[in-house]
């Protein structure tokens, strides 16, 4: 979550600002950024096979947008006019675009791999966030009754599965993004204190459980179609952010300005969320005291507890190639691939701690 803006927003964009911003040299500028769009063009799911295309994130006090100007939503490759950066609401507190429609299509994506497995009949699907070496794996038990049902009926409960499992999946995804950036991941070949620096920060898990949750409208309405989804995200960001009280640019940077030396300071951000929504069941927003009376507004985090009247059952687990895995799987005390509705909380409770008593950040 590193922040960037330039001209150029072709294939690649966010990727090479981010490079810009961080090297110092000319030479290992280029052969980064060449190595990268090497990478971006390579890799599966980088956008070339419809997506999800990655996306990076900004900081929490830096590069807002236009809200007036956020351009058209775009899975996949083409990313057309659509607009990044930092925004500012009144009701739901700092908003990243990129988070946003990170983990929407990566719902996304999350919702096809698992309705087509169905309609397949397969044991299980995976899916990934795009160039982060991260497997959700989702393995299904299908109805006793199953191979008896009418192929309207499959279609429909796939459907309603797909729904289901598509934002749990795309937004837990996110959470353990978190978790691994906050041990020390050094995702993009970032090094790892300036991934840490960014970990939890605090508009981070709000944006991305809104991003799942708007994907999940769009999905209701274009289920597999990419150009009638792009065009219900574009129509549901810009209704949503409108509902929570979004400000102008200039606005939104005098209102942040205010928190300077208590949320973030020479710029090290102090403020973290780390309400993952397991205590309540809903994520609460950071809301800048001083600018609102309106209540903020939350968001339900989601869960599998639906797929009960479906009559099928499902058991997520998420994995990753890095040494931080490990340290993860220790916290929550497993030897096998973490759960995240069964470990989150766990992992999370020794993270808060250290939070605290080690960086003496503020939390959520």
């Amino acid at each position: 979550m590193l922040p960037a803006r330039a001209a150029y927003n072709g294939p690649g964009a966010n990727v090479i600002r981010m490079f810009l911003k961080r090297t110092r040299t000319t030479l290992p500028a280029l052969v980064a950024i060449a190595l990268l769009l090497a990478m971006l063009f390579a890799l599966p799911g980088c956008g070339i096979g419809g997506g999800p295309r990655g996306r990076f994130g900004y900081l929490p006090y830096a590069d807002f947008g236009d809200p007036a100007h956020l351009g058209t939503h775009s899975y996949g490759f083409d990313i057309g006019s659509e607009m990044d950066g930092t925004y500012y609401s009144l009701r739901g507190g700092t908003i990243d675009l990129g988070h946003l429609r990170g983990a929407a299509d990566l719902t996304k994506a999350a919702y096809r791999a698992a309705y087509d497995a169905i309609i397949e009949h397969e044991p299980e699907f995976s899916v990934g966030p795009d160039m982060e070496m991260t497997t959700n794996t989702v393995a299904l038990e299908y109805p006793p009754d199953w191979g008896t049902r009418t192929i309207a009926e499959r279609e429909a409960v796939a459907r309603r599965v797909a729904l289901i499992l598509a934002p749990a999946v795309g937004y837990q995804s996110t959470v353990w993004h978190e978790m691994l950036t906050w041990e020390g991941t050094a995702f993009a070949l970032i090094d790892g204190p300036v991934e840490h620096e960014s970990a939890f920060s605090w508009e981070d898990l709000y944006s991305d459980l809104l991003g799942a949750n708007l994907s999940i409208q769009a999905l209701e309405r274009a289920h597999t179609d990419d150009k009638a989804y792009n065009r219900a995200m574009t129509g549901l960001i810009n209704d949503e952010l409108k509902r929570l009280g979004v400000v102008p640019a200039s606005r939104a940077q005098k209102i942040t300005r205010t928190v300077e030396g208590t949320w973030y300071k020479e710029g090290h951000i102090l403020q973290r969320n780390m309400d993952t929504g397991f205590d309540t069941g809903r994520l609460v927003p950071c809301l800048i005291p001083g600018f609102s009376t309106d209540p903020p507004i939350t968001y339900p985090m989601p869960t599998l507890d639906a797929l009960s009247s479906t009559g099928f059952k499902a058991t997520y687990s998420i994995t990753s190639i890095y040494l931080e895995d490990g340290t993860l799987k220790r916290l929550a005390g497993r030897e096998s691939d973490v759960q995240p509705y069964k470990d989150f909380p766990k992992i999370m409770e020794a993270i808060k701690k250290e939070a605290v008593e080690k960086y003496h950040y503020r939390i959520r």
